[in-house]
């Protein structure tokens, strides 16, 4: 069902998914952004409403029903998100009409997946999860609240990615690895070939460990 929506970002993936959505048929009447230099502005032809605050108003002055968050930042979109959600907001997922998805797939809240994505059977993708295009995700593994795949991502079978695991461009977890560990960073083109700890920052091929996250 078709319902008023907003964008939480205006930057350049903001505009991105404005096309992708309006694609779809979905009325988008605004964006909503913290940034100073967007309020007040139009985007696409798009207004910027005002900054998240405005999130509590905007039921009342637009009548918008549903709140769209395709921020990179893991955090900030399950923050951001779940907040909508304790303000009585839809939060629809929003899958590409070129993605290819087994029906058996399981899926949550929040989750967005652009164009050309393979999805195998018995995968789990938890709320507020983020794939850009042309992604393969493997059967059986599970992809926990927060991630993010980038454009180009092999996901191997029977992987887990824990909470905001962030996989870069163009990387590649091979089958055979178990757990990506919560709030990990894969680097662009990296090849992991075993498990990755809690928080680490991982690249190469194959992936070693870098530093950790803070």
């Amino acid at each position: 069902m078709n319902m008023k929506s907003v964008i939480i970002g205006a930057g350049t993936y903001g505009e991105v998914y404005l096309a992708y959505l309006q694609e779809a048929g979905i009325e988008i009447v605004g964006f909503l952004d913290d940034d100073p230099r967007y309020i007040n502005q139009k985007v696409c032809g798009i207004p910027v409403l005002g900054g998240l605050d405005f999130l509590a108003c905007l039921k009342d002055e637009y009548d918008v029903k549903a709140v769209y968050c395709p921020l990179g930042n893991n955090k900030l979109r399950v923050e951001i998100l779940n907040r909508a959600l304790g303000l009585g907001y839809e939060v629809p997922n929003f899958i590409h009409s070129t993605v290819d998805i087994s029906p058996n797939v399981e899926i949550g809240k929040g989750v967005y997946i652009l164009l050309g994505t393979h999805i195998m059977p018995y995968t789990k993708i938890k709320n507020f999860v983020m794939i850009s295009m042309g992604v393969n995700v493997a059967h059986h593994s599970i992809l926990h609240e927060g991630t993010f795949l980038s454009t180009g991502v092999n996901f191997g079978a029977s992987i887990i990615a824990h909470k905001y695991a962030y996989i870069g461009i163009s990387s590649t977890i091979m089958t055979g690895v178990h757990e990506l560990g919560e709030n990990c960073l894969i680097g662009a083109g990296a090849v992991v070939i075993k498990d990755v700890p809690t928080k680490a920052v991982m690249a190469g091929i194959p992936a070693k460990v870098l530093k950790y996250r803070e």
